[in-house]
């Protein structure tokens, strides 16, 4: 039988650094760290927020004098939302750049593609993915992950749908790992007895999705469950809208943004979608606001710009707490800073740094929420938003907190 270690064990165990010769020559003068996100692609509506929050954190420390008496460099990498192209970045952020840290991957195909390059090189990696198999890939407690799981985002919209009344539901989803996770946690709750016809996954990018429409629909469900990002779904929605279907379609708020409501017009209407959403009323997240220009419209806005400025924030707070930038030691210092006993409660990185420089033990709370991890590094909490399309907005339905 092979045990595995948790992440505390493994980091309990030692400091031990893997220094490649392009790490040595970055730690001579500044810290690297590198940004990977979805700049196009699926996530190309997120992307961007993200590699903004991420200078805005390291542009505003370097302004104060840097992190152990250095300068942050960023730099700064598109995934294309695609593991291959992920993975050549990945490489020569990690062989030439010498980061320290890889932060920003979306989705779960990128960051399990270039999770064996951080693991063998011993950096840090932050995202916001979702599947199930991050944990599970991550050996060496190296992986920090700002977005829960998507059984949970599965188990969310499950309740928050059943409790509409809707009692029988037709499935279909994008093949990949975020959604396969997500559906097992949709039906957990929705239970199979209300499920038309078996579940069924498809491939993205295909000149039509007329047959699976078909099959979809076939025996006249309630409602249907399409997990997905917004490209496959917008072919997936339009054929559907083509077909005549009148029954209730949900779907995750990734794929239903400006770019989805610009391609279907007043088609959307009436369309249900979910997903984890920043603490709107928290003071990081008012923070958050101010520093990317933005006014308090009592909405939620850059969900995952808010994680980008955590996942920086949460990555120098601990290189400071640790003293130094190496994966082990400053794995085992976001916990310090995030998670452990720390009283003293903060909101930002110039706050943070004022008061480790003081002796003081922190709590660094978060603008896309409370950033605290379990034992594996995925993070605990996230409110939960459902909304429903009406004259072209989302309008909030339901939001919880789990």
């Amino acid at each position: 039988m092979t045990l595995r270690l948790t992440r505390r064990g493994i980091l309990a165990a030692g400091t031990a650094t893997l220094f490649t010769p392009a790490i040595l020559r970055a730690q001579e003068d500044s810290i690297a760290v590198g940004s990977l996100t979805p700049n196009t692609g699926g996530g190309g509506p997120f992307g961007p927020n993200i590699t903004a929050s991420h200078k805005r954190v390291a542009d505003a420390v370097n302004a104060s004098g840097g992190i152990l008496g250095r300068q942050i460099r960023v730099y700064q990498e598109n995934s294309e939302t695609n593991p291959e192209t992920a993975v050549r970045a990945a490489d020569k952020l990690i062989n030439v750049n010498g980061v320290s840290a890889i932060l920003g991957t979306w989705s779960s195909s990128v960051t399990l593609g270039v999770m064996p390059k951080c693991q063998a090189a011993g950096v840090v990696q932050m995202c916001t993915s979702s599947s199930s198999d991050i944990p599970v890939a991550d050996e060496k407690g190296l992986v920090f992950n700002f977005q829960p799981l998507s059984p949970i985002w599965g188990r969310a919209i499950g309740n928050l749908v059943k409790a509409r009344g809707i009692e029988n539901y037709g499935l279909m989803a994008l093949n990949n790992d975020f959604t396969r996770s997500m559906m097992d946690g949709f039906i957990e709750i929705v239970g199979t007895d209300a499920l038309l016809i078996e579940p069924f996954y498809y491939n993205a990018q295909q000149s039509s999705y007329r047959s699976e429409v078909t099959q979809l629909i076939a025996n006249n469900p309630q409602a249907v469950f399409i997990p997905s990002y917004v490209t496959d779904f917008t072919a997936v929605y339009k054929e559907l809208f083509r077909q005549g279907y009148e029954g209730t379609v949900i779907t995750t708020s990734l794929s239903t943004g400006t770019q989805f409501k610009d391609a279907v017009g007043n088609a959307s209407e009436g369309i249900i979608h979910g997903f984890p959403v920043p603490a709107i009323n928290s003071s990081a997240y008012k923070e958050y606001l101010g520093e990317a220009g933005l006014e308090d419209t009592g909405s939620v806005q850059h969900p995952f710009g808010t994680a980008g400025r955590d996942q920086m924030t949460t990555l120098l707070l601990a290189m400071e707490k640790a003293g130094a930038t190496d994966g082990q030691s400053v794995a085992k210092a976001v916990w310090d800073v995030t998670t452990g006993e720390g009283k003293t409660v903060v909101y930002n990185l110039a706050d943070g740094l004022a008061a480790l420089r003081a002796g003081e033990e922190i709590n660094y709370s978060g603008a896309s929420g409370s950033i605290e991890f379990d034992e594996e590094g995925m993070v605990l909490g996230r409110d939960f938003q459902l909304s429903e399309i009406k004259d072209g907005q989302d309008v909030v339905i339901e939001r919880l907190e789990f």
